[in-house]
């Protein structure tokens, strides 16, 4: 089952004691500032997101031979924290 975003938003706003809007806004302001300067970003409890880079390269399209540069881009890995995969159900 899928949480919705707006009371999860809402809920840890209220908990900071500030509007749900600007509390999801500054929350990924700071997350995007330090990704693109290619810091890792841990929430204890939660996980870390981790920016990986990716040089520009020229990929080849095997059925029509077609070449295509790709432009430069961060990726970003998130890894669960233990207290949040305690939470989750497990794939056993």
């Amino acid at each position: 089952m899928m949480a919705d975003t707006d009371n999860i938003t809402s809920k840890a706003s209220a908990a900071a004691g500030c509007d749900p809007a600007q509390g999801a806004e500054a929350f990924a302001a700071a997350l995007r500032e330090r990704l693109s300067m290619l810091e890792s970003v841990a929430i204890p409890g939660f996980g870390s997101f981790t920016p990986v880079k990716h040089e520009e390269r020229v990929e080849t399209d095997a059925e029509s031979g077609r070449r295509t540069l790709l432009p430069p881009h961060i990726a970003v890995n998130f890894i669960p924290g233990s207290k949040l995969r305690k939470l989750l159900p497990s794939n056993e």
